[in-house]
């Protein structure tokens, strides 16, 4: 039976581990994808269509959800500034019984986005499938990604790798401090994107997202 020594060794040997692939993920990420994220729509290139990532606008308690409305203003400003042409909101449109591309659509046409200037995605269950889907099911190869800077970043990772052509417009973010929960559950989902990465997963994906193509 090990000792309690050799278990507190093992203990550090595997938190180190953990923690230097964690670190060298965020690392990664972060430089392939810097030269492609903005912050101001004075300097961002022009791209037909933007990718707006979904989420819904009431946090869990109830109340506002900042990263929703911040997206929504990011995706109304790069319309309204000449940046993009149209809208592709790409979210969960029913598994969890919520829809929120629509919860989107909504927004923006308060926001004074016309009608005719957005497609909804409603199987954009998650980050990579609405990368994946506005290439393969909405035939877009250069995209703009419109995001909290983290997630956009993510998702800029996954274009390159998939073969689009993708920058991102960064909406305004929370300090790690005030939002932990979607502070932690991108790390995660940063480490699970290589698992969606896989060379076998683009094929399967690829039947899926044209099996569950859901356009407005």
């Amino acid at each position: 039976m090990p000792t309690l020594r050799t278990l507190l060794h093992w203990n550090i040997v595997i938190a180190v581990i953990l923690s230097s692939t964690l670190v060298g993920n965020e690392l990664l990420i972060e430089e392939r994808v810097s030269d492609g994220r903005y912050a101001d729509a004075v300097d961002i290139p022009y791209n037909r269509v933007a990718l707006v990532l979904g989420t819904l606008p009431t946090a869990r308690d109830g109340s506002p959800n900042p990263f929703f409305w911040a997206r929504m203003g990011s995706a109304a400003e790069l319309y309204c500034t000449g940046k993009v042409q149209h809208l592709l909101l790409s979210g969960d449109g029913w598994i969890w019984g919520v829809n929120e591309p629509e919860e989107m659509r909504s927004a923006l046409l308060a926001m004074g986005i016309p009608d005719e200037d957005m497609t909804l995605d409603f199987a954009g269950i998650d980050t990579y499938r609405s990368v994946l889907r506005a290439k393969h099911v909405f035939g877009q190869e250069a995209f703009t990604i419109v995001s909290q800077p983290a997630h956009a970043s993510r998702a800029l990772f996954i274009a390159e790798r998939i073969g689009v052509e993708a920058i991102a417009f960064e909406a305004a973010d929370m300090s790690p401090l005030k939002a932990k929960r979607s502070w932690l559950r991108e790390r995660g989902s940063r480490l699970k994107m290589w698992a969606n990465l896989l060379p076998k997963n683009e094929q399967r994906f690829f039947g899926e997202v044209t099996s569950l193509c859901r356009v407005r």
